[in-house]
């Protein structure tokens, strides 16, 4: 900076109290240091950036200060050079800053913005990027930043086309390149009024040659071409394309079906395109776009998807606002009714989802169709679920056993959600047919089921027959393999809540001793739980003798941290151990 100007500012800082006079030293030097590290080539580009930001905070400030000294004094006259000489300091860093280092989008993206702020700087910003842009950059978001500048900010489509050109010299196959350079063409074409149209032509051409065969590529320019109105002519082009190059895919047809729901109606037999702005005729296009792609000779796997995406399709229109007119309504409920139906009698309707939703929807019999939708999905069990519970909803007891059984067969161990549903409905309604039901699930041969209902069939035991019972049943459901751990614990919570004339100490060590004998190489719980039992309730005398077994049982890796569990136990029970040495005993077995 030259002298004059330092003096102003400094003139400036003070005269408004922008900073304190320690503050502007301090930030001189900075200054000074930056600049000669700039000089050497020691810059790094961090400092650079950190300076520009102080230097953008100042300039924020001063601009503040200026309008509010405006406002307040109701003048026009306060020397505003200030801006000026730090709008120049800041443009100057930024030069520095893209001949020293690679240029990034986020950077070019914020000296832009700077720029834009301040309209003194607009042209030396297109001189900044015309010098920018003649050089090579890594990152192919620089070119396409600089160009949509030029174009949406500075109505320059000749430098954007520029930018555009020097950037795909370097990055040959960056798609969005090519695809940011032909969005600029559709808005220029709209500005134009179609006086550009046989140069967006030749790029669009020139595009789908460079990618052919590229059909997400052609769905991509066809998004932007069909945003602005007043381009009919190269919207028609590439829809015509796509069709013909890409008739025997069912994402064209999907793709076609989608822009006719949006009122972009194209006639196949005049080769023409239309914007329709009646949604109803919008929705029968659409459809009329799937049925007809179901004609083609797609291999079978491609027209399967093509249903799924028919069927997904009439499903986000019925659920969409457009369904209000009743006129909608009976056509899509008609169309639902027979597009459902075809893609099942075609082997094509193969989401659980859908059999779900056409059950949901019918006006027909809602069972018939889950029915066929199990004999093409059995491994759905949210399909059996809905088949059953609809059964049960109907206390159709004996359709619903019929539907649980054939579901049970068909998803064996994921089936526990089924036998779930049936205990619900057989508790509240035939607890004698419960009984069998839980007798028969402690029996499947599945441990992912009968794990969970032989501790729950317990559970019902004791509620409804009583502790003796139970004890037999527990006999029974004990000696079915896999051994079931939780069974063991569920017994031994129901004994230790019986009184203590009926329950006996060798009773609940038994169930100790059975289940530690079984689990007790892998599991430290069963043996703390067994040590806590007879802390609180049996002999501290056994307690030793436990550890001492558990760690004779362990497998050796878990031994430490089983010496760990005891020793925390014996200081949770040091407090609770009565001072005669005494224990709470429940009474032996006779």
């Amino acid at each position: 900076m030259v002298a004059d100007e330092v003096e102003s500012e400094i003139h400036f800082m003070k005269t408004y109290s922008i900073m304190k006079w320690n503050e502007l030293i301090k930030l001189n030097d900075d200054r000074k240091s930056l600049n000669q590290k700039i000089t050497l080539g020691l810059a790094t580009k961090e400092e650079l950036m950190k300076q520009i930001k102080v230097e953008l905070n100042m300039l924020d400030t001063c601009q503040l200060k200026i309008d509010q000294e405006m406002k307040e004094n109701d003048t026009e006259y306060i020397n505003t050079e200030i801006l000026t000489i730090l709008s120049n300091r800041i443009n100057d860093m930024y030069n520095s800053m893209f001949l020293l280092f690679p240029v990034e989008k986020t950077s070019l993206s914020e000296y832009i913005e700077f720029c834009s702020n301040n309209t003194l700087f607009i042209t030396k910003c297109s001189n900044m990027l015309d010098t920018l842009m003649s050089r090579y950059h890594s990152d192919p978001e620089v070119y396409i930043t600089a160009a949509t500048y030029e174009f949406d900010d500075r109505n320059d489509v000749e430098s954007a086309r520029k930018y555009f050109a020097e950037g795909l010299k370097y990055h040959k196959n960056c798609k969005n390149l090519y695809v940011e350079e032909f969005w600029v063409e559709v808005q220029h074409l709209e500005k134009t009024a179609g006086a550009s149209l046989p140069i967006a032509i030749g790029k669009y051409r020139n595009l789908i040659t460079f990618f052919e065969g590229d059909i997400e590529f052609h769905f991509i320019l066809l998004d932007r071409a069909i945003k602005l109105s007043a381009v009919r002519e190269l919207q028609c082009n590439v829809v015509r394309d796509m069709v013909k190059k890409y008739r025997h895919s069912e994402l064209m047809w999907q793709k076609l079906a989608k822009i006719h729901f949006d009122g972009f109606i194209y006639h196949q037999e005049t080769e023409q395109l239309h914007y329709d702005k009646n949604y109803i005729s919008g929705i029968r296009n659409c459809i009329k776009t799937y049925e007809n792609g179901l004609k083609e000779n797609l291999p079978l796997k491609n027209k399967h998807k093509l249903w799924n995406f028919y069927i997904d399709h009439i499903i986000e229109i019925r659920k969409s606002y457009r369904m209000k007119k009743e006129t909608i309504r009976n056509f899509m409920n008609d169309t639902m009714e027979r597009a459902f139906q075809e893609a099942h009698d075609n082997k094509a309707l193969l989401k659980a989802e859908h059999y779900i939703y056409w059950a949901e929807n019918t006006n027909k019999n809602c069972h018939r169709i889950l029915r066929k939708a199990v004999e093409v999905i059995e491994d759905s069990v949210e399909l059996w679920i809905t088949l059953i519970s609809y059964y049960l909803n109907y206390d159709s007891l004996e359709m619903g056993i019929e539907a649980f059984q054939a579901g049970v067969r068909a998803l064996t161990s994921k089936s526990m959600p089924l036998w779930e549903i049936l205990i619900l409905y057989m508790g509240n309604t035939h607890p004698k047919l419960l009984q069998q039901l839980y007798h028969e699930g402690s029996h499947f041969p599945f441990p992912e089921i009968n794990f969970v209902i032989r501790p729950k069939y317990l559970e019902w035991s004791v509620v409804h027959n009583g502790i003796l019972s139970t004890r037999e049943l527990f006999i029974e459901l004990r000696d079915i393999k896999p051994e079931c751990k939780q069974l063991y614990t569920t017994m031994i919570s129901f004994e230790l809540t019986q009184n203590s004339g009926i329950t006996k100490l060798k009773t609940i060590r038994k169930l100790y001793n059975d289940v530690c004998n079984a689990f007790g190489q892998t599991d430290i719980g069963v043996w703390s739980d067994c040590i806590r039992f007879e802390y609180m309730y049996g002999s501290h005398k056994l307690v030793k003798e436990i550890y001492k077994a558990s760690l004779l049982c362990l497998e050796p890796d878990l031994r430490s941290c089983m010496t760990e569990e005891f020793e925390k136990l014996k200081e949770e029970f040091m407090e609770d151990e009565p001072k005669d040495g005494g224990v709470i005993v429940i009474d032996d077995d006779e």
